[in-house]
């Protein structure tokens, strides 16, 4: 599965209406220069720690910076692992 496309999916659900700007080109993207500000960022993290089965206490005091920081402590948590971008869409929205 295409991290990059299930972030931008991710993105499109916290950011409905500007997601554009905040689409990750590279796994090594830095957050915070994707245009997502704290709000997003905490729907962000929301909408994973619910595709990953990630206890919302540990998911609430995420703090990474990159893309690949994101992928690799969800990979490194989590209970339940998607195969299927459009699938872990679908059951978050």
């Amino acid at each position: 599965m295409d991290f990059i496309e299930l972030f931008n999916g991710v993105v499109k659900l916290a950011k409905p209406t500007s997601a554009e700007k905040s689409f990750a080109v590279n796994i090594e993207d830095r957050i915070k220069d994707l245009d997502i500000d704290s709000l997003d960022n905490i729907m962000l993290l929301m909408y994973f720690g619910e595709m990953y089965d990630i206890p919302e206490e540990i998911i609430r005091e995420l703090q990474v910076e990159t893309v690949q920081e994101l992928k690799d402590f969800l990979e490194k948590n989590g209970n339940k692992f998607p195969t299927d971008v459009n699938v872990a869409l679908k059951e978050v929205s």
